[in-house]
């Protein structure tokens, strides 16, 4: 059986579909068993959902260019200067 933290592990997995057939049967049999993460996976499900609901928002432009800078940043330090 998987443990509470392999379980919070894979919940994006879980969540988005991605999770291969036998991770998911230990995953159920996990939420069976325990209860505070039956819980837990709950409250992330019901996240995803109200967020999916939220209306779209453009970025601040100030946030929007230090979010570049960061991501160019990024991007140089791992696939050097040619990327």
């Amino acid at each position: 059986m998987i443990t509470c933290r392999e379980l919070a592990e894979l919940l994006f997995d879980l969540t988005s579909g991605e999770l291969a057939p036998e991770q998911v049967s230990h995953v159920e049999l996990h939420l069976s068993q325990c209860g505070h993460c039956a819980a837990y996976e709950e409250t992330y499900r019901v996240t995803i959902n109200l967020t999916r609901k939220l209306p779209r928002a453009s970025l601040p432009p100030p946030l929007a260019e230090k979010l570049r800078m960061i991501l160019k940043s990024y991007q140089q330090q791992t696939h050097g200067d040619n990327a």
